[in-house]
């Protein structure tokens, strides 16, 4: 019979053999995956801490700068759609802990999603319903074609990524995966759609401009991740088969009501009260993120 090797590393483990969720553990990374944590709660407020300490950081910067024109105009706001998903994508990826996943899935699932977004999503919302010309008629038909239309379409596209690139992989073969590639394919979305709103608005102000990003970045990947935890359940749980479809319909009616939240606010004045879009939208995003926290809490629990 062979030695046992690492999940990790797949070196010879060696006698006495450690185990963990079923796992086998070189003496190496048995230590690393038990270092004491510093436990998500406290690194999601810290989290969220630094984001607001970034996100009033640039906001200070554009009043410090002025208005800018142009190619630097552009350049700051390719920043700002892509900083934060960088920042939001390290945070969720060091909380799995135990078997860190392969950065090229994590990469795949990243782009798909984007791919997917662009060549599907965009197509589907704005060509497809063409909903902004008609779902602004009043208040309950734009809530609807938000959470129907705007909410399913990405959170469908969420759902189909991680479906096609990993689910069915050995990679994907603890709880926190789903979460962990869940917010991947989120981010990938929050990307698209910051990009988007930056080049279809040819560059934004810096000081609304990083509200709208970090929030947006914070809330795909909390719905990604919901769902993404819905996944893994069902995958390492006997589920009834309405399992799955509830918890992409929760993430997507969640993501519906943030797309609503945001777009009312931009269509009042996003430019004049930013503070206000962060309010409204922030709520959805941060109650699904301490849901979000909550799972991945249990997640690690049930693997120990």
């Amino acid at each position: 019979m062979s030695e046992p090797r690492c999940c990790i590393c797949d070196a010879p483990a060696g006698s006495p053999y450690h185990v963990l969720g079923g796992r086998v553990y070189c003496d190496r990374h048995f230590a690393v995956v038990n270092k004491p944590h510093p436990g998500f709660w406290r690194a999601g407020v810290v989290q969220i801490a630094g984001m607001a300490a970034f996100a009033s950081l640039l906001a200070w910067l554009a009043g410090f700068l002025g208005p800018l024109e142009g190619a630097p105009l552009l350049l700051a706001g390719a920043f700002l759609a892509l900083a934060p998903s960088a920042l939001w994508l390290g945070f969720f990826y060091r909380q799995d802990r135990l078997e860190p996943e392969p950065k090229t899935r994590i990469a795949a699932v990243f782009i798909v999603a984007m791919l997917l977004g662009e060549a599907l999503g965009m197509r589907v919302i704005y060509q497809w319903f063409q909903t902004p010309l008609w779902a602004a008629a009043d208040t309950l038909t734009s809530l609807l074609a938000s959470v129907l239309i705007v909410g399913f379409t990405w959170q469908g596209i969420a759902y189909a990524t991680v479906r096609a690139v990993v689910y069915a992989t050995p990679e994907f073969d603890e709880r926190m995966d789903g979460i962990v590639y869940g917010t991947v394919a989120g981010l990938g979305l929050a990307t698209l759609q910051n990009v988007h709103y930056v080049f279809d608005n040819q560059g934004v102000a810096l000081a609304p401009g990083v509200i709208r990003t970090v929030t947006t970045a914070l809330a795909q990947a909390s719905f990604g991740g919901l769902m993404g935890y819905f996944l893994a359940e069902a995958r390492f749980t006997h589920r009834p088969l309405w399992w799955v479809p509830l918890g992409v319909a929760l993430a997507a009616a969640a993501n519906g009501l943030f797309s609503w939240l945001i777009s009312e606010v931009s269509a009042s004045g996003l430019t004049v009260d930013p503070w206000r879009s962060l309010g409204l939208g922030l709520t959805v995003a941060l109650g699904c993120f301490v849901v979000l926290l909550a799972l991945m809490r249990r997640a690690l629990n049930v693997q120990r």
